[in-house]
């Protein structure tokens, strides 16, 4: 767990402007966490590019959906990531949404723990919450940036009879925020300031809500003939020839 703590802003500090490069500030990795990183690296220039993508969503009792989805991409030869926002959302079939009544209490001391953070606090039944984590490692093009993605703007508001979802850049990193509607409760995820958050509170009945990041990186295909030089290459420089 240490490692993936360190992984994710540690490679995004690298990659932003200065202006940007306090969102995501690394930790140093202790000697020992160093000694078991030996002989796994990655040559540079097999790096095509590298993003975070943060993505939560609220789905109610009549099948509406509110959420979003924050990205940063970097590929190589651009001078300075992307950062993208795109709106969820999901007409629903026309049920109704009985309005939550249930009371969640407490949880303000998580807003104030370093590292990674999740949590799911139910009052309701029926209820599925899910925070999750991933690195995604594949080969290949560069992916492109998904359809109806639009450009960062801190502050932007998309609602629905789901709820109201609010980016922001808040406490020195990004947030996604969603008030659901009718009583049903709340849902945050946050990066940056030295830490990962995701948090969901449900007051009301049948709600499913997600809250997934993912740090994706694309390597270059090698040929094997590649792979066959640079071990030539290595041979000579073993035993030269006199």
């Amino acid at each position: 767990m240490k490692k993936r703590t360190w992984c994710l802003p540690a490679l995004l500090a690298l990659s932003l402007p200065l202006s940007a490069s306090e969102i995501f500030r690394p930790t140093e990795l202790s000697d020992s966490e160093l000694a078991q990183l030996r002989g796994r690296y990655v040559l540079p220039d097999r790096i095509i590019s590298f993003g975070v993508v943060m993505t939560s969503t609220w789905e109610n009792a009549a099948g509406q959906v509110i959420g979003a989805q924050v990205g940063m991409s970097m590929s190589a030869g651009q001078p300075q990531p992307v950062l993208y926002a795109m709106p969820i959302e999901g007409a629903g079939n026309g049920g109704t949404v009985t309005a939550g009544n249930g009371q969640i209490l407490g949880g303000a001391g998580l807003d104030s723990v370093r590292g990674i953070v999740q949590s799911v606090r139910v009052a309701g039944d029926g209820n599925q919450g899910e925070n999750g984590m991933e690195i995604r490692i594949s080969s290949g093009p560069s992916g492109d940036m998904p359809s109806g993605a639009q450009a960062w703007s801190n502050g932007q508001v998309w609602s629905n009879g789901a709820g109201t979802v609010r980016l922001s850049s808040q406490n020195g990193g990004l947030a996604i925020a969603i008030q659901a509607s009718n009583g049903q409760g709340i849902a945050n995820q946050q990066l940056g300031a030295g830490g990962m958050g995701q948090h969901s509170a449900i007051g009301g009945n049948l709600n499913t809500v997600r809250n997934l990041a993912s740090l994706d990186i694309r390597l270059r295909d090698l040929s094997r003939s590649v792979d066959l030089r640079g071990c030539l290459d290595q041979l000579r420089v073993l035993n030269p020839t006199r």
